[in-house]
């Protein structure tokens, strides 16, 4: 057999120096491609830039993804507003933040056509009150109001559901420093429909006026002025049952256990996910109401209920981690979680990931477990680092793919029997079982020694051992340093030795301008790891579709 080092010599050139010249230092002073700007633009709508990492701080990364935006949207509005939209509509953003700065960006800095394009889009991508309102903070800390800002925001609410507008009046008065009254100053809407206007005066804290046939959206609002008088559980509920309020209509010292069960009948899933605790604390979600326990198991277990609830799987892990823990984020509140529910918000993660269709391809999945990945959060979660945001996007693909191969980046020496990677950085095999939960992942990961990342790695020790691999999947924050060989160039040595045409996805968990992906091989991928699309995505590619 010819002598391994003899068929594969490495390059002159390590991650350390530029290998071509479209090649950039990354923060970690390695060499990487630089992402597209569509694809850099991306990044920052689904990942935003909470959380930053190792290397770079969250103020460096808010700062640099702010910058690229502002530019991206002057310069290129309508590819900007595409992508605003198609993420939007693919629910495919774990938070809507970034994307309503890109929003406001686009509408206050593009060519005229593209800024009315961006007004036109707002009641889309404002969905809600609170919304409407990040946004209005955005555009005001941009550069105050014009003409077509004012004429922008009074559409909303001269064409929003007088239902829903109600529901806003009642539900979002005021986030951000910015009031629902602030905006109706501001931009002047116009209406000929008395209710709308009764809603109109109502927000701006005039009282209702008599109408001779009221709409019945308004009686929300009457409902909302006997509820801030109350002061018992019992009495709140049942204002709420009767007018249909949601539980911001009611004082905070009425809200009791009557209160979170009549809410728990009248919002979605999104209010479920995030009330879990409160609902324990109150005694609801616990063994001694297993009507109610069953009431949310079946819940977190019907796709059509996942599926009407526009949930990110982001929205699910959030809710698990917290729950799980048994204490709140802020504040003091305790509880003791049902295992149950913890079991049954993991399966709703993979759920909401949506029947992933298997490729038939077989997949080395290399993650990243060096610092840098368990250091800073993905999407703003407190305790969801990149290292375990990788742990469950390993555990989607390999729920769906039946061959699989799974090996971490590790300090060395390295695994598979000593034989590769002796030093640092090597490579570990990883167990990672369609079985297997999670937490279990996450724990062997934790296990492993943490080392320098060599993206390199995968393609040649599969050369090495002769293993075939039609697709490797490397997760990783792009903060790769370590290495003799740059990834492009061992994928290519690998395909050359294999006589395989193998492809190289690319996963990254945070939002910089960097990629280990060679942009100019179309047998390489970048993905944007929590995005919703994501596993669908790489299957695709794997079955050549892309």
């Amino acid at each position: 057999m010819k002598n391994y080092l003899t068929a594969l010599k490495p390059p002159a050139r390590t991650q350390r120096q530029r290998l071509t010249p479209d090649q950039v230092r990354n923060n970690a002073g390695g060499f990487t491609f630089k992402v597209s700007d569509e694809g850099r633009f991306l990044r920052f709508l689904i990942l935003g830039t909470e959380g930053g990492t190792y290397y770079a701080t969250e103020s460096a990364h808010t700062v640099q993804a702010t910058d690229f935006i502002r530019t991206y949207a002057a310069q290129h509005g309508a590819a900007a507003l595409r992508l605003i939209l198609e993420v939007m509509r693919g629910h495919r953003a774990p938070k809507p933040d970034a994307t309503l700065l890109a929003l406001a960006l686009v509408a206050r800095s593009a060519d005229l056509e593209t800024r009315r394009a961006a007004w036109n889009a707002l009641p889309e991508v404002a969905r809600t009150g609170t919304m409407l309102l990040h946004f209005l903070a955005y555009m005001d800390a941009l550069g105050g109001w014009g003409r077509l800002t004012r004429r922008g925001v009074a559409r909303v609410y001269e064409d929003l559901p007088l239902e829903k507008l109600a529901l806003w009046a009642v539900k979002y008065r005021s986030r951000d420093g910015w009031a629902q009254a602030d905006a109706l100053r501001l931009s002047h809407p116009h209406s000929t429909d008395p209710a709308r206007h009764a809603v109109f005066r109502h927000l701006l804290g005039h009282p209702l006026p008599y109408l001779e046939a009221p709409d019945p959206a308004l009686q929300m609002l009457e409902g909302h002025g006997r509820a801030m008088s109350v002061t018992t559980d019992p009495e709140a509920a049942a204002l709420m049952r009767e007018y249909g309020l949601p539980i911001e209509a009611i004082p905070t010292g009425a809200r009791g256990a009557g209160v979170y069960r009549a809410a728990m009948q009248s919002n979605g899933l999104t209010w479920l996910l995030r009330n879990l605790g409160n609902l324990s604390r109150l005694g609801l979600l616990a063994p001694q109401h297993p009507e109610v326990v069953a009431e949310v198991l079946a819940r977190l277990n019907s796709r059509e209920a996942l599926r009407r609830g526009h949930l990110h799987p982001l929205d699910l892990l959030k809710a698990q981690l917290v729950y799980a823990q048994g204490r709140g984020v802020r504040g003091g509140n305790v509880w003791t979680p049902v295992p149950a529910v913890i079991d049954a918000l993991e399966r709703a993660f993979y759920l909401v990931f949506g029947l992933v269709k298997p490729s038939g391809a077989r997949h080395l999945l290399a993650l990243d477990v060096s610092g840098s990945m368990d250091i800073g959060t993905v999407g703003g979660v407190p305790g969801l680092t990149p290292r375990l945001a990788t742990a469950a996007m390993s555990l989607v693909t390999a729920r769906a793919e039946a061959q699989t191969t799974p090996v971490a980046f590790t300090a060395g020496p390295g695994g598979f029997g000593g034989r590769w990677g002796g030093g640092t950085p090597g490579l570990t095999p990883l167990t990672i079982s369609p079985a297997q939960r999670l937490d279990d992942v996450v724990k062997a990961m934790r296990a492993l020694p943490m080392g320098g990342t060599d993206c390199a790695l995968p393609m040649l020790w599969a050369a090495k051992e002769r293993v075939p691999v039609d697709v490797f999947v490397v997760y990783t924050d792009n903060e790769t340093w370590a290495g003799k060989v740059h990834p492009s160039v061992a994928l290519e040595q690998y395909r050359q030795r294999m006589g395989i045409g193998t492809r190289l996805v690319v996963v990254g968990m945070t939002a910089t301008a960097f990629s280990v992906a060679d942009p100019g091989d179309t047998g390489m991928l970048d993905v944007v790891g929590f995005d919703a699309a994501a596993p669908n995505l790489i299957g695709s590619f794997a079955r050549g579709e892309l």
